[in-house]
Order: C-alpha cells, then sequence, then structure tokens
C-alpha cells in the first residue's frame, strides 16, 4: 500500500504543476469567473483543495509522529497564516500548493505497512466521531485532488482552454 500513495502522492504533485502552468497563461478574470460550480470558479475550486489538504496534514501529525509534518509549517504554524497564503491569490495559493504537494510527498515517503493498516479515529468536519484504516484516509486526500482537478478540466473545456495534464499513466513508469 505504501508504495502505491507513494506513486499517487507523486502523481498528484505533477498533476497539479502542470495545472498550474496551464492556469498561470490565463487571465486573472478567468480564473475568479462564476462557472456554475459547488466551489464557483477555478479558484475557488483549487483553494478548496489545498485547505483541504492541509487539514488532512495536520490531522495525520495528530495520529503519528512524522519529521516532516512535525518540520513544517504548514502543519506546525498558525493554521490562519495557511489559509491566508492560500486565498491571497493565484500566485500564492500556487506557491502554497506546491509546499503542500510536497509535504504530501515527503509524508508518504514515512508511512509503513503496519500504521497504514491500523484504525484511526477522528472527528470530521460535520462534528461526526469516525474511524477508518489509515490507508484509506490517506488515499481518500489523494483521491479527493484527483477529483476536483477532473472537475476544473471541465472547467477549462468549457473555457475552451486546452488541459490534458491529467491521467495517473502520464506520471507513472
Amino acid at each position: 500500500m505504501k508504495e502505491i500513495l507513494q506513486s499517487f502522492a507523486a502523481y498528484n504533485r505533477d498533476a497539479d504543476i502542470k495545472l498550474v502552468s496551464i492556469l498561470g497563461g490565463l487571465d486573472e478574470a478567468v480564473l475568479r469567473e462564476d462557472l456554475g460550480s459547488y466551489y464557483k470558479t477555478i479558484l475557488g475550486t483549487l483553494e478548496h483543495v489545498a485547505q483541504a489538504t492541509v487539514s488532512w496534514l495536520r490531522r495525520y501529525a495528530g495520529f503519528f509522529a512524522y519529521p516532516s509534518l512535525a518540520a513544517s509549517p504548514i502543519v506546525s504554524g498558525p493554521l490562519e497564516s495557511v489559509m491566508a497564503r492560500i486565498k491571497a491569490g493565484p500566485g500564492s495559493l500556487y506557491a502554497a500548493l506546491a509546499e503542500i504537494d510536497a509535504l504530501f510527498v515527503a509524508f508518504s515517503g514515512e508511512l509503513d505497512e503496519a500504521t497504514l493498516a491500523s484504525r484511526v479515529k477522528y472527528v470530521n468536519m460535520k462534528g461526526e466521531a469516525l474511524e477508518r484504516t489509515y490507508w484509506n484516509v490517506v488515499f481518500h486526500v489523494l483521491n479527493h485532488a484527483t477529483h476536483h482537478r477532473g472537475e476544473i478540466s471541465a472547467l477549462l473545456d468549457r473555457k475552451g482552454v486546452a488541459n490534458d495534464y491529467s491521467g495517473f499513466t502520464l506520471y507513472t513508469k
């Protein structure tokens, strides 16, 4: 399972790099246009992904000890300042996303099979107490990002922007 999660984390990082290279070439008005999606805009959707990933990385640090997470201001610093960076505009969001993705890759390298098979308890955003197998909650975050990149791809299609940046096989050997 660790190898799969590491591959998926690297794919996630590389797909985000490609996505950001596409978004960086667009006018900010396009990124902020309400396109009728759940998070309204392309930027709003990408902000959501970054915020959710940060929230989960902070949860992971509470489950088990990981040097990469303990050393990261994304995890150990004030949450408000991390979220403010994500919301500060496209350039700041892209830089924060690159750091978040690199941190997730480092974190995935610190996972071990025994821990991944263990059960973890947490409270979700609705306040519900849950218990899950650990690898499921790690996989969830990566799958969540893939889902929203697909959503952004559809929004870019609607705007006539070429965006063939996704697809796991593009980034794996």
